[in-house]
């Protein structure tokens, strides 16, 4: 809930509401405000009406009073009395056994961040050769392979040398799957190898020579960017609640509702829509008394053309416990759809985000698709760059005229006077070099052949 007046004086969010029961009588009423759980109120169960309804218990009508966290972390100061609460705890039905039962579900088996140290197949993908040519210098290429069950779901497309996985495909009716995309920008030029991954694995050896085409290197040099995302609201409130758990920052700022990061560097192509900014930084999420231990690491904002990537390291452990050690995540797409450079600055605008299927492995929680908090970023460039530069008018030299032998009248023959200036050049060449020569000290040669 967002309270605001006062022409912006007063805006107050407070979210995720935790009772913790300290006695039979007695509770507390928490709420997560600027980023943080606050102990917000006390609550007097004695003084409320308690009843029970097929395994639930209601307490209505509890009194309830503002603390001293809730007067100055929330309300600045501004004290204020507070309505009863009612609140029921527990449904009509079992308590799950021991002291913890499921609340969120996690990644199955399917979606496991378990690869291959190394390429399982190195043939059995094809392509048609422009495709290959221009996956080669970093674009997009289509690829198919067949043997694949009919309809086959979750077939991974990794890269290697180190597995990176750019994504999950579908197999047809037929059992072929098809694929179409690019390279991450991190990737370094060499020999890698591409592979589908499934019932069966195919691949494709092919060497990266981006050269000047190269997608981490474009004619635009990039300082000072930023950006500014909150990963996921939802995820946020879950974690410091029922997670019982928070975040850690390095070189990471929490500015609600969004995380910044700062002073990125890098390069891009305005024309291609390509490039990539390093952020750094490091956001760890941790909660479920340290089951959850999730670190988001190195942060980088790369431009594929028509869609741009949030790419992370991944490292730790998922809400399943699964141990994850990943690099070069394509962790959140966006369309870049509209997006130009203006008075020197590429600006991402709330763009709309999802997670990638390789951020669906990464991370355990969501699946592929799942809706994330819209990316902003500002990216600065020169002013001028990318703009043509204009060519050097060509100068054409006159055309070289031939000197006719006689006169037309059949006078007397111009060669004299050609041998004339001639001459005459010769004859001030020379007298040029003497009056050099006498305005400089001889040289120690000179001086000894005289």
């Amino acid at each position: 809930m967002r309270f605001t007046g006062h022409h912006g004086v007063l805006d107050v969010t407070i979210s995720n509401p935790r009772i913790v029961i300290t006695s039979a009588n007695a509770a507390k009423l928490y709420v997560t405000s600027g980023g943080a759980q606050v102990p917000f109120a006390t609550l007097n169960l004695g003084a409320g009406a308690r009843t029970t309804n097929n395994g639930a218990v209601t307490y209505t009508a509890v009194p309830a009073s503002l603390t001293s966290a809730g007067l100055n972390q929330v309300f600045a100061g501004y004290s204020t009395s507070l309505n009863p609460v009612t609140f029921t705890i527990g449904a009509a039905a079992s308590a799950p056994a021991g002291a913890s039962g499921t609340v969120a579900s996690a990644a199955s088996d399917e979606d496991s961040v378990e690869l291959p140290a190394s390429p399982p197949a190195t043939d059995g993908i094809e392509a048609e050769a422009e495709s290959l040519a221009a996956f080669s210098t970093g674009g997009a290429g289509t690829f198919s392979a067949s043997g694949f069950e009919a309809n086959e779901e979750g077939i991974k497309v990794v890269v290697y040398s180190t597995p990176v996985l750019l994504d999950t495909v579908t197999a047809d009716a037929d059992g072929v799957a098809t694929w179409t995309g690019a390279v991450p920008a991190t990737l370094a030029d060499g020999e890698h190898t591409l592979t589908f991954q499934g019932s069966v694995d195919r691949g494709l050896v092919f060497t990266l020579e981006r050269g000047a085409t190269s997608l981490a290197v474009g004619p635009c040099l990039v300082e000072g960017a930023t950006l500014s995302w909150g990963f996921k609201e939802s995820f946020r409130v879950y974690i410091e609640g029922i997670a019982k758990g928070g975040w850690d920052l390095t070189d990471v700022e929490y500015q609600y509702p969004d995380y910044v990061w700062t002073s990125g560097t890098g390069a891009i192509d305005p024309d291609a829509a390509t490039g990539l900014v390093t952020l750094g930084g490091k956001l760890a999420f941790h909660g479920h008394d340290g089951a959850l231990d999730t670190k988001l690491n190195n942060a980088r904002i790369e431009l594929a053309g028509e869609r741009g990537y949030i790419v992370f390291d991944i490292t730790g452990t998922t809400q399943e416990g699964d141990d994850v050690d990943l690099a070069d995540v394509r962790f959140a797409e966006f369309s870049l759809e509209g997006a130009e450079i203006s008075d020197g600055v590429l600006t991402l605008d709330a763009l709309p985000a999802t997670l990638t299927d390789a951020g669906a492995a990464a991370f355990g929680t969501y699946p592929a698709g799942e809706e994330l908090d819209p990316v902003s970023a500002v990216i600065p460039v020169a002013a001028d760059c990318g703009a043509p530069v204009e060519a050097e008018p060509i100068v054409e030299a006159a055309p070289i005229e031939e000197a006719p032998e006689e006169s037309d009248a059949g006078g007397a023959p111009v060669w004299p006077w050609i041998a004339g200036g001639v001459l005459l050049a010769l004859l001030l060449g020379i007298g040029i070099g003497v009056l050099a020569t006498r305005g400089r000290k001889p040289a120690a040669a000179e001086v000894a052949a005289e």
